[in-house]
């Protein structure tokens, strides 16, 4: 609609000039709509990926059930007003307060990405820092069935970027914002879950810490420790190759300590050193006796060879021969004899029994 605005000196002729309306991209998208509905949202939240067995499936299980109209972590965040992912730099923006019941859309983005992120996670009580997001975030985002790709292969991921700054603010994760490699732009490169994820879906410490321990006693009985710690390893190597270490992130290292602590209790370090002890003592018991039954198989095989030597020189004539000589002689006599000769030719007896005792008998007769 355009705008007749009056000009002119008072009293005197009026001009009447007609405005432009100015263009905003707000206006343009609504134009290029020309009359269809906006678009709410493109995808509905729904979890898109395996769920492992074991500690990850109870945690998804304990998420998918949470009543988000119940959580007074959120109702005291919506009371104050949280902040937006694209006003979280900005230090003048006022968060305002909010009504008490979130949307539905907002409580199925929330449970999803807290269902996406709980089977993906690491819950390697071994690992340098617990409960790590072992995968980007695009990829969550994708697991939650919430990523968006358009035609010209832009990817977006709005509604559970959003729901993760919530979850930000809530303290239910801990986010290490850095730039993105490929992209160059800020986002959500390293995620960790908090302690107060498990505890507001009514998980406590020592349930936990349970299904951590069991987790620990499953790796050892299926050999999979340093498997474990391979891959553990070769993920710290890659996010260091892209500068994503923590190194210079002290504050962050010790919150990431404090959770480690609140998990591996001393309760588990005895475990975890009672099993290593039996598993020990097994291992040297089976060690033990295989090293007698070595030792067993030896002696055998030493006695077999012994028997065979001795049949070996009753067989050939020249020890026959030197045997009649040594009883002819003082046995003193016979028993320097050869011992002189086998310090001068060492292996002989065992290697060429008949050429021995011929020379042996040369050297008898020529003395």
């Amino acid at each position: 609609m355009s705008h007749i605005k009056q000009e002119g000196p008072a009293g005197g002729t009026a001009e009447f000039r007609e405005e432009t309306p100015v263009k905003n991209k707000r206006g343009e998208s609504n134009k290029l709509r020309k009359g269809r509905s906006k678009i709410h949202r493109r995808h509905t939240p729904k979890l898109c990926c395996a769920v492992p067995r074991g500690t990850a499936s109870k945690v998804v299980a304990r998420v998918q059930n949470h009543d988000w109209h119940r959580n007074l972590d959120l109702i005291a965040l919506r009371r104050k007003g949280y902040v937006p992912y694209t006003k979280r730099n900005n230090p003048n923006f006022v968060p305002k307060p909010m009504r008490i019941r979130a949307r539905q859309e907002i409580r199925e983005t929330l449970t999803v990405l807290s269902m996406a992120m709980a089977a993906h996670c690491d819950y390697n009580p071994d690992s340098d820092y617990c409960f790590e997001i072992m995968m980007p975030f695009e990829q969550i985002a994708a697991a939650a069935g919430m990523l968006h790709v358009y035609e010209n292969g832009r990817k977006a991921y709005d509604s559970p970027r959003e729901a993760l700054s919530v979850m930000e603010q809530l303290e239910y994760v801990i986010v290490d914002h850095d730039k993105d490699p490929d992209a160059g732009q800020n986002k959500p490169m390293r995620i960790w879950l908090a302690d107060k994820f498990f505890t507001s879906r009514g998980i406590a410490g020592e349930e936990i810490r349970e299904w951590l321990g069991k987790f620990k006693l499953w790796a050892l009985k299926k050999g999979l420790t340093e498997s474990l710690r391979k891959k553990y390893e070769h993920h710290l190597l890659r996010l260091e190759a892209f500068g994503l270490d923590l190194k210079r992130k002290h504050s962050l290292r010790n919150r990431l300590k404090q959770i480690k602590r609140w998990v591996v209790s001393p309760d588990l370090d005895e475990l975890k050193q009672t099993v290593m002890a039996t598993l020990e003592g097994e291992l040297e018991m089976r060690v033990n006796k295989d090293n007698a039954r070595i030792d067993r198989l030896l002696d055998d095989k030493d006695i077999q060879l012994r028997a065979l030597n001795r049949k070996r020189k009753q067989q050939h004539p020249y020890y026959r021969a030197w045997v009649q000589w040594s009883n002819s002689v003082m046995p003193h006599e016979a028993m320097t004899l050869e011992t002189s000769f086998r310090h001068a030719h060492p292996g002989l007896v065992s290697s060429e029994p008949e050429m021995y005792y011929r020379l042996l008998l040369e050297l008898a007769n020529n003395r």
